[in-house]
């Protein structure tokens, strides 16, 4: 079976999971596989940029993480992953108490992190832990924002978003920023090759599965680095699709005859990659994600860097 069947066999949760590393690696291949060791601690910065035309919205945060390697071991390692407190570009939009909120979300949070032998994030080992604190901020941030509806529509809105941001949707949230980072680990291309699949893809926007079209490419090797890029096409029927049914959940259904009107959804993830083959880390990762559908777009941008590199 060739790579690209292998993979459109696979749900994708993250784009780590697309990648398997062939039975026999040749000479000629870089493998993206982190070098860790316990007790190694580094530093990250995560970048978000949010800019809507519909309406029109700019918001830029930061927010430091500490990761901190517990144990490793051939078929596994162990990690802390703690976000620090988020910094927003804009003061006014930091004043907002239901982005305050939200910001709180994760900062000062554990979160242990299961990568499996090649590196791959693969599970979240104390979620009965963490589950608790993201609900607790979830009910402060619902609370606020119901104090500006109706009180006659605060019962209904509660509910819906409660079976949207269910526990395992919090966890997958919460989460992101590290699969993000760890996503391309088990990789190994050697320089100028491609690998495309159609594969399903986890809805960005939650609701199951999208098809879509990855690609991944190592564009560049040096002894010290490789660079990588990868893009993620969603089909834009199918993006529509989820977009309806989630509408369904929070109570504004939209009629199939006017679901038949709008347009396709298009969206796209273009990302970028720059690996450290020293330290088994990524130096710079910046996935940007471009939706757009019936004249309006959203743009959306993480950028993780490495601020401070384990001490060797």
């Amino acid at each position: 079976m060739t790579l690209p069947e292998r993979l459109s066999d696979l749900p994708m949760r993250v784009a780590a999971l697309l990648i398997l590393l062939p039975a026999i690696v040749s000479a000629q291949d870089v493998e993206i596989r982190p070098r860790l060791t316990a007790g190694d601690e580094f530093r990250l910065e995560v970048t978000r940029v949010r800019q809507n035309t519909r309406p029109p919205t700019n918001v830029t945060s930061r927010t430091p993480v500490t990761v901190r390697v517990i144990s490793t071991a051939p078929d596994g390692t162990v990690l802390d992953w703690t976000p620090g407190d988020t910094a927003f570009g804009d003061p006014q939009v930091a004043r907002d108490p239901v982005v305050a909120t939200m910001a709180r979300a994760v900062s000062g949070i554990r979160f242990r992190l299961m990568l499996n032998g090649d590196g791959e994030f693969t599970r979240l080992t104390n979620e009965a832990e963490v589950t608790p604190k993201l609900q607790a901020v979830l009910d402060a941030m619902l609370q606020l924002i119901a104090q500006a509806l109706p009180a006659d529509e605060r019962k209904t809105f509660d509910a819906a978003l409660r079976r949207i941001l269910s526990p395992a949707a919090l966890l997958a949230g919460a989460t992101t920023d590290a699969q993000i980072y760890f996503a391309l680990n088990g990789a190994a291309l050697a320089q100028d090759e491609t690998v495309e699949a159609q594969i399903q893809a986890a809805s960005p926007v939650g609701g199951g599965t999208i098809p879509a079209a990855f690609r991944v490419r190592m564009d560049s090797v040096t002894a010290q680095s490789a660079s990588l890029s990868t893009t993620t096409t969603y089909d834009a029927a199918a993006v529509r699709s989820v977009t309806a049914a989630l509408a369904q959940q929070v109570g504004k259904p939209i009629p199939p005859e006017e679901l038949a009107k709008i347009p396709p959804i298009e969206m796209t993830d273009e990302g970028t990659y720059l690996f450290d083959r020293a330290l088994g880390l990524m130096r710079e990762v910046a996935i940007n994600r471009r939706v757009a559908g019936g004249g309006a777009q959203r743009f959306d941008r993480w950028v993780i860097r490495l601020v401070t590199a384990p001490s060797r």
